[in-house]
């Protein structure tokens, strides 16, 4: 299942050009990010700041499609595309306001559970349970091209 997020493009976003400056759309995921825990009832402060675990993004690319404009209403859609023991990936779709048919950058993140330690020796920690039965009801189980061999 999905989760969506929409905003509009703010004017310190945007560079003279009047373009979305590329670094800014991980604002925007972070910010749909935040949202997709919050719709789960996890506490933000809590999961950023208090947790015993640290969640730190290990891998991301994105492909930018077409130009994101001030105030331009985006809508960043959120899938999560694996979930392992310690890990997961989510698969995000930036839309402009004309919708679906409307892309504007695709992009992925990877995430990584880690112990919150004391010199900063980050180790690998599983998911815990119930963040995990959320993460895989976000779960998209990609489609097998008819002609892939088996």
């Amino acid at each position: 299942m999905s989760f969506a997020f929409t905003t509009n493009v703010r004017f310190q976003d945007v560079d003279p050009a009047g373009v979305l400056f590329f670094g800014r759309i991980y604002d925007y995921l972070h910010q749909a990010y935040e949202e997709l825990w919050a719709s789960a009832g996890v506490d933000r402060a809590w999961f950023f700041a208090g947790a015993p675990f640290l969640v730190p993004i290990v891998h991301s690319e994105a492909d930018y499609l077409a130009p994101i404009r001030h105030g331009d209403a985006i809508t960043v859609t959120i899938d999560v595309e694996k979930v392992g023991r310690a890990s997961f990936a989510l698969r995000y779709v930036v839309t402009g306001p004309e919708g679906a048919g409307d892309r504007r950058v695709r992009a992925r993140t990877v995430h990584a559970f880690a112990t919150r330690a004391e010199q900063g020796a980050l180790r690998p920690t599983a998911i815990p349970d119930d963040l995990r039965v959320f993460l895989l009801g976000h779960l998209v189980e990609e489609s097998i091209p008819s002609d892939a061999s088996q």
